[in-house]
């Protein structure tokens, strides 16, 4: 379901230069401030260069608009239904301004390789550089 071809091919820029792009709408409840979420993800550098991904590991989990996902991401999700999966083009300075230790908005890998790969891309001197994610709303729960 992550490498399938997007059925939407068009992006859309939001406010803070976030870019995303459905490649499947879901069926269930929509994502919204305050709702808990759980995402499937696959994280690459603006290169293509793969960073991490969720394959091998528990979905990543939040709450949308606590500050516990870059903020990129945090708004990047929002609208997407459960079972919906969607491109998400993240500005690095919407993304690992706190950096990647541990109490840091996520998703942080667990390993040093892909955490000095954000680092060195954080340290890199270019406006258009940037992080992709692309996600699938395994669970969301609003109150």
């Amino acid at each position: 379901p992550l490498d399938q071809e997007p059925v939407v091919s068009k992006f859309e820029k939001l406010p803070s230069g976030t870019q995303i792009a459905d490649l499947s709408i879901g069926r269930g409840p929509e994502i919204q401030e305050g709702s808990r979420v759980l995402l499937d993800y696959v994280f690459r550098r603006a290169d293509g260069y793969f960073v991490e991904s969720s394959e091998k590991k528990d979905p990543f989990g939040f709450v949308v608009g606590k500050g516990e996902a870059i903020p990129g991401l945090d708004e990047g999700v929002r609208g997407m239904k459960q079972g919906g999966t969607r491109r998400i083009v993240v500005p690095i300075k919407n993304s690992y301004t706190c950096g990647v230790k541990n109490g840091c908005p996520g998703p942080i890998p667990s390993e040093f390789g892909p955490r000095r790969q954000i680092e060195r891309q954080m340290n890199r001197v270019d406006p258009y550089n940037y992080f992709f994610f692309e996600v699938s709303a395994v669970k969301v729960v609003n109150r």
